[in-house]
């Protein structure tokens, strides 16, 4: 047995045995071509020589290697040695156990998330021939985003095969009939389903007295009645009574949960003036998991209490203290001012063509036509604006103005320096 164990873990990187419990030995490793970790789990016992056995094994592994799920754990290898069988999965990180979280408080909607995304990978296997048959807490995984891994597809029926009986059969999580030694079904998994969700809402495993099951809600007063129902039937000791499958169960506890939590959240406009809503806080306060973006923590289930409000908006201000700019149909001129005060700010006005002495002799700059808003539409009908004559500019002798200009003396007139200078 020994050296069929070695013969299997030799292929992998790194072998190590991490224990050997619930009815199989559990290597980790990585494969020697994508460094990809990987859990081994090894069955202790042959096939045997049994031909229908060694069929249905056959007809289970190829069950297994069909499995493609995000919320079940990735298959890598299945497959026997000398007739040991064993399962090679990916290994699952940045993830805990859900039995790890069972003593943390567990708000309905954050419990009803995880059933939902446990009970899409059952049925996922359904699909593909396979049930799970010893569905516990142990089997499944929260991952720090929130996601849900189911584990251990097809290891019940393995077990089964080879003749393996654990000893921890009185599993509260494990249907009557499954701990009778009866064989697995989709009641099983209803069943077992079904405890988890007890076990999250009440923070104890299903409370049986008398062979009636004791409500959830007399735990968690958030459960509702119809809950309870719901949750009662499907922990029922006699299979007979429960939901034929975890569809019509998921379909039953959905109506009283999912459905109406996707109306109450649907988005409405805010009114005219009304404020928006106050967006969740992005870290957990219990376990300080960050990047939250739901009501209740992806990691431990807590509630998520809603981020502080924003501080208010200053007043907008009063239109009279408002920048105002008025522009007025006006020669060479627009009007600018603040509130009801008005400022005359000039932008173009006539220029002197000359000073002093010269500047009487130009006339005054003429006076521009006044065009007022009643020109526009005057235009329709062609009528001209009428302008005044210029006056005649004057006209200046620039010769008795400016002076002569100074004699330049001829090279005639330069007196020559002396011989011998």
């Amino acid at each position: 047995m020994r050296s069929l164990i070695q013969q299997i873990v030799q292929s992998y990187k790194s072998p190590k045995l991490e224990g050997q419990e619930k009815g199989y030995v559990l290597f980790s490793g990585q494969e020697p071509d994508t460094k990809q970790a990987v859990s081994i789990k090894i069955l202790p016992r042959l096939l045997g020589s049994d031909p229908q056995i060694a069929k249905r094994f056959q007809g289970l592994a190829q069950a297994i290697r069909q499995l493609n799920h995000p919320n079940i754990a990735a298959v890598r290898k299945v497959g026997e040695e000398a007739g040991l069988p064993y399962i090679v999965t990916r290994a699952i990180e940045k993830a805990q156990p859900l039995a790890t979280k069972l003593d943390q408080p567990w708000a309905v909607d954050a419990a009803a998330d995880v059933v939902m995304q446990v009970g899409q990978a059952l049925e996922h296997a359904y699909n593909k021939g396979l049930v799970h048959g010893s569905l516990a807490p142990e089997n499944v995984v929260v991952q720090n985003d929130g996601r849900v891994l189911v584990t251990d597809f097809g290891l019940s029926e393995m077990r089964d095969l080879v003749g393996v009986r654990l000893k921890e059969a009185a599993s509260p999580y494990l249907a009557p009939e499954r701990a009778a030694g009866g064989a697995a079904d989709a009641r099983a998994d209803v069943y077992s389903l079904a405890a988890i969700l007890y076990s999250l809402l009440a923070k104890r495993a299903p409370l049986v007295v008398k062979g009636q099951v004791t409500p959830p809600s007399r735990f968690n007063p958030d459960v509702s009645p119809a809950m309870d129902e719901v949750v009662v039937r499907a922990l029922d000791p006699d299979p007979a009574n429960r939901y034929p499958d975890v569809k019509a169960f998921l379909a039953a506890f959905g109506a009283i949960t999912l459905a109406p939590a996707m109306k109450k959240a649907r988005p409405t406009a805010p009114a005219v003036g009304e404020a928006l809503p106050a967006a969740p806080a992005g870290r957990c306060p219990r376990c300080g998991a960050e990047n939250q973006s739901s009501r209740f923590c992806r990691k431990c289930g807590s509630r998520l209490s809603l981020s502080a409000s924003p501080p208010p908006s200053p007043p907008a201000k009063s239109k009279l203290d408002e920048p105002i700019q008025v522009t007025k149909i006006d020669v060479g001129r627009i009007k600018v001012g603040t509130g009801v005060e008005l400022h005359e700010t000039v932008i173009a006005q006539p220029m002197p063509v000359a000073s002093g002495d010269f500047g009487v002799q130009f006339p005054e700059p003429l006076e521009m036509p006044q065009v007022g808003a009643g020109l526009w539409p005057a235009l329709g009908d062609q009528l001209l604006i009428s302008m005044p004559e210029p006056p005649p500019m004057p006209i200046i002798d620039w010769a008795e103005i400016v002076p002569p200009p100074l004699e330049v003396p001829t090279i005639e007139n330069t007196p020559t320096a002396k011989e011998g200078d």
